[in-house]
Formats: C-alpha cells, sequence, structure tokens
C-alpha cells in the first residue's frame, strides 16, 4: 500500500530494500526472503493496475546476496541494485540482456582521490557495458564523505557514459 500510494503522489520509480540478504544462505533465501520479494513486486504491480496509476520500473536491491542474481532477475524488477561484491560482468552474465542492472561502486572508493574515484568509475561502466544500466554506488553514503568527492563520482560518470556512448 505504501509504494502504491508514493506512485500516487508523483514517484516515478520504486526501490525494494532487502538489506539481511546476506545474512542468509541461498536455501535460506529462498524460503524466507525471495517468496516476498516476488509478491511485493506482484502486488505493487496488480495494485497499480487496479487503481489507473502508471506502471513504474521496480528495482529490488538485496545486500550480498550474489548467490542469488538469476533469482532476482526472474522476481518482477525491472532492476536489478548491486552492491559492490558482485563483478559487473559476472552479474551481465548470470542476470541476461533484459534486466537493467544498477549499482555498484563501493561506498569507500569515495574516500580516495579524485582521479582514484575516476578510474573506479571508468572499470565500473565499462564492466556492465552501455545498455540496460544504472551507474551507483553498492549501497549509501557514510555521512563523513567528502561531498566533493561525490561531484567527483558524478562527474565520472557522466564522462565516462558519454565516452562509452560515443556523446559528441
Amino acid at each position: 500500500e505504501y509504494l502504491v500510494r508514493q506512485v500516487a503522489a508523483g514517484a516515478q520509480a520504486l526501490q525494494v530494500f532487502e538489506s539481511h540478504a546476506g545474512h542468509l544462505g541461498p536455501d535460506q533465501f529462498a524460503e524466507f526472503a525471495l517468496p516476498f520479494i516476488r509478491s511485493i513486486a506482484k502486488g505493487v504491480k496488480n495494485k497499480l493496475q487496479e487503481n489507473a496509476l502508471p506502471a513504474v520500473p521496480m528495482i529490488i536491491f538485496a545486500k550480498n546476496a550474489h548467490y542469488a542474481l538469476e533469482d532476482l532477475a526472474q522476481s518482477g524488477y525491472e532492476v536489478v541494485s548491486l552492491d559492490w561484491t558482485t563483478y559487473p560482468q559476472d552479474a551481465r552474465q548470470r542476470t541476461g540482456r533484459n534486466i537493467t542492472l544498477q549499482g555498484n561502486l563501493d561506498p569507500c572508493a569515495l574516500y580516495a582521490s579524485k582521479e582514484k574515484i575516476g578510474e573506479l568509475v571508468k572499470r565500473m561502466l565499462e564492466g556492465f557495458g552501455s545498455q540496460r544500466y544504472i551507474a551507483n554506488l553498492g549501497h549509501g553514503l557514510y555521512p563523513d564523505i567528502n561531498p566533493e568527492h561525490v561531484g567527483a563520482f558524478v562527474d565520472a560518470v557522466h564522462m565516462h557514459s558519454c565516452n562509452l556512448n560515443k556523446c559528441s
């Protein structure tokens, strides 16, 4: 209901967090988390349709659930958000070309120099490729991260994305 009301209030995308997936093994995740992850996606999409609200992209972020990427890609969400423990190439191979991926720079990378942040962003973007990808961190920001380094991350994403996509 809360997610549906967010769309009614103008949200253009919804993200669902399963922050404790890394504390579960694959079998426990499949039994205790995945059914609810799927149920949320299905329930929200049905309620949006019933209420004549727009279908919006839904994002699932299951922290440290690298063992469940295939299941997450089939769970009813348009986007799978990744933490920094997964190699981009592996995630793309395991989820296929029909799912959008989001992430996955380690937030601790923002403690590095601006030059190093640029290098790490370039490597991340090259790993994911230029299609069906949303550049982001692999988790939230820490309170003491220098805002200028967040800006360096954003600038590097713009620059390297443009290079990958042959912007003029």
